[in-house]
């Protein structure tokens, strides 16, 4: 198969979309991913993949924590923001209101759900790395609608009635 029709094959799936929030060294790095799933219930695991060439792993692997910020369907330039790899990781940061977990790692306000994680295992993933993490904490809005990622589009999910 080639990897065009791979990558037509994948995004036809629909997922959910995440920021995930790091810190290392003073310094606050987060990058959007639509590769985040829950893994077990007991122990509580979940995992996301990252390029290898992305500059968060630095972060994830000199901290240990991370935040999966489960993003709403208000927060698309949000979404586009820290996907913009010609942003430094603290432009990512410009106008997004956050406040901080225990472990120092920003939480964006607003966003559906956070999860708060210690990393467990980095598994080699081609080129990505796996990161498993064990859930620490969290917490939901249930009034909230998720923004999407399907067919190389951000979407909001609509109510049927």
């Amino acid at each position: 198969m080639n990897e065009d029709l791979f990558k037509k094959i994948c995004g036809s799936y629909p997922t959910g979309v995440t920021v995930i929030t790091s810190v290392e060294d003073k310094t606050n790095y987060g990058f959007t991913a639509n590769s985040f799933t829950s893994v077990s219930i007991n122990p509580l695991l979940v995992l996301f993949c990252l390029n290898k060439a992305a500059n968060s792993n630095k972060a994830l692997k000199t901290n240990k924590f991370f935040i999966i910020n489960i993003l709403s369907s208000d927060q698309s330039k949000i979404c586009n923001q820290f996907a913009n790899n010609k942003l430094s990781p603290e432009k990512r940061f410009d106008g997004v209101e956050t406040k901080n977990s225990k472990n120092n790692i920003k939480i964006i306000s607003n966003s559906i759900a956070w999860i708060e994680c210690k990393i467990k295992n980095i598994i080699d993933g081609g080129d990505h790395f796996i990161y498993l993490g064990e859930v620490l904490s969290g917490s939901l809005s249930e009034k909230k609608q998720p923004l999407v990622y399907h067919n190389g589009m951000i979407k909001k999910l609509f109510k049927s009635f």
